[in-house]
């Protein structure tokens, strides 16, 4: 005791009174005491080793989350969905590494992500090779987004068949869900390329347009779906789930972005 007082640079008595103090408040016996011996329990034990693993999980994190501070972080997605999710989730934790985010195909993410190129990608699947991670991110669901006044406003879902010869506003460069859009044969789309005119356009005009459970909560976007009624797309493919992968070395990056503040 009077030892390990030394090694803590305190006294044997505040010692004392900090191990009393641990076992009241683990509410356990952490050590045997005898006539001029003391020694752990089987609790004791095993304290230590759960203690000594938390301090090493935390030493780690703190040094990964140190090192992420001081770097770029590249990453890849698939869709622009993915995008604003990311942003969302880099504020609201506080990060404080600068994330530059392109948008490719699947084949071109998966190619980056093997060459390092990217520290992380972002796909409608999870990716299964032995040296990569995946994880669920989030969900996107699609939406017919109509003025107040339009006839389908009073709906409560709608399926894509029902677009049909609709005249619609339409961003260029939808990802994997170009796919979805292109199969609407009869459907008229009016094609915007850029962000913040497409959102200027659809404040001013009466068509509907495509807005997502994501797009929804963007700040850009926000006053615009405030006017309008998002009617969700009923059909399964207008639902997808989205995951995240890292090469397993840069593990730090995922845990980083997919657990909770």
């Amino acid at each position: 005791m009077s030892k390990a007082a030394k090694v803590l640079l305190i006294s044997q008595p505040s010692l004392t009174r900090n191990m009393q103090m641990l076992e009241d408040e683990l509410g356990v016996i952490l050590f045997e005491r005898r006539k001029n011996k003391l020694s752990f329990t089987e609790t004791g034990h095993q304290t230590v080793k759960l203690a000594k693993k938390f301090l090493k999980q935390k030493f780690l994190d703190d040094v990964q989350h140190f090192a992420l501070k001081e770097s770029i972080i590249f990453g890849g997605v698939n869709a622009p969905g993915a995008i604003f999710e990311l942003e969302s989730r880099i504020k609201e934790k506080g990060l404080e590494q600068h994330i530059q985010i392109e948008q490719k195909t699947n084949d071109e993410l998966e190619k980056s992500l093997d060459d390092e190129n990217v520290h992380f990608i972002v796909t409608d699947y999870p990716i299964k090779k032995e040296h990569i991670l995946s994880m669920g991110l989030f969900m996107e669901q699609l939406y017919l987004s109509v003025p107040l006044t339009h006839p389908y406003a009073t709906r409560k879902e709608i399926k894509l068949a029902e677009l049909a010869n609709l005249t619609m506003l339409l961003r260029s460069d939808l990802g994997i869900w170009q796919p979805l859009v292109n199969q609407l044969t009869q459907t008229k789309f009016i094609v915007q390329k850029d962000r913040a005119a497409f959102v200027d356009l659809v404040n001013a005009s009466a068509l509907p347009t495509f807005s997502t459970n994501i797009t929804q909560q963007n700040t850009e976007e926000s006053t615009v779906n405030s006017q309008r009624i998002q009617i969700p797309i009923s059909d399964k493919e207008a639902t997808k789930t989205f995951y995240i992968s890292v090469l397993k070395k840069n593990k730090a990056i995922l845990q980083e972005l997919v657990k909770t503040k």
